[in-house]
């Protein structure tokens, strides 16, 4: 089960509140969760979950994202969240945040997935990646900030393993072999810290496009890959609001 909940705040005038918020509003959410679940989550190395904070210029107004990787995540977080009250305290900023709708995303499942990826033919052999939030990797203890193909597909590769119940990708070395059966076609990516804790985690933010060479089993890998990243996220911090990405399937390269 892959579900995902958007709930949108009125605008906060003056107030100017970047995607970090969402540290804060991972707080909220821990509080109103059940505790011995989030012990759990606590002790978990990946969250079955991914969150994104962003202002939306053509509705204006604030969108806080949570997307649940497994039924208990839904059952869980999206359920807490939903019964949140209309009005939200960020006690670190000491200010309250109006909650204006709330609106549960269209559901899907790993078997979903891999069916509509492995039975139908593919819409193209572009990967377009739009990173809404900040993105960034850690490699030997050190922070990488710019998109190798290897880090996204090892980010995404071990998500859907971690939580996908059948349709596991556990061949030996396969984010290496798929690696090599992508390349970068385009990227205008900018730097953008990400706060978490009053410490500034070096990131990327932008747009990122890799091409799929011609091998078909692959290319059917990472192009589901590519979907789930949707919900998932990329790179680290996921659960506090890093590595949103909105993707897509193009066909041709502009």
């Amino acid at each position: 089960m892959i579900q995902g909940l958007k709930i949108k705040f009125a605008a906060t005038g003056g107030v100017k509140l970047t995607q970090s918020v969402c540290s804060l509003l991972h707080g909220v959410l821990m509080e109103n969760i059940d505790r011995d679940y989030a012990d759990v989550l606590h002790m978990q190395s990946l969250r079955p979950y991914s969150q994104s904070f962003y202002f939306d210029r053509v509705s204006n107004a604030l969108y806080w994202q949570l997307n649940a990787l497994n039924a208990q995540a839904k059952d869980e977080l999206l359920a807490a969240a939903f019964a949140l009250p209309e009005k939200v305290l960020l006690r670190q900023k000491n200010m309250e945040l109006q909650i204006v709708g709330k609106e549960y995303l269209l559901a899907t499942d790993y078997e979903a997935l891999a069916e509509k990826y492995f039975a139908h033919l593919l819409a193209g052999k572009y990967l377009h990646m739009h990173f809404i939030t900040s993105c960034a990797f850690k490699s030997e203890g050190q922070y990488v900030i710019f998109p190798q193909p290897q880090f996204i597909l090892g980010s995404l590769v071990k998500r859907w393993n971690a939580f996908a119940d059948k349709e596991s990708l556990d061949a030996q070395g396969i984010v290496h072999d798929l690696a090599q059966e992508v390349y970068v076609a385009d990227y205008r990516l900018r730097m953008q810290a990400f706060s978490v804790d009053g410490a500034r985690i070096p990131a990327f933010r932008g747009d990122y496009t890799l091409g799929m060479k011609n091998n078909l089993m692959s290319n059917r890998i990472i192009a589901m890959l590519g979907e789930y990243a949707n919900y998932c996220g990329v790179g680290i911090k996921t659960a506090l609001g890093m590595g949103a990405v909105r993707t897509s399937l193009k066909g041709r390269f502009y």
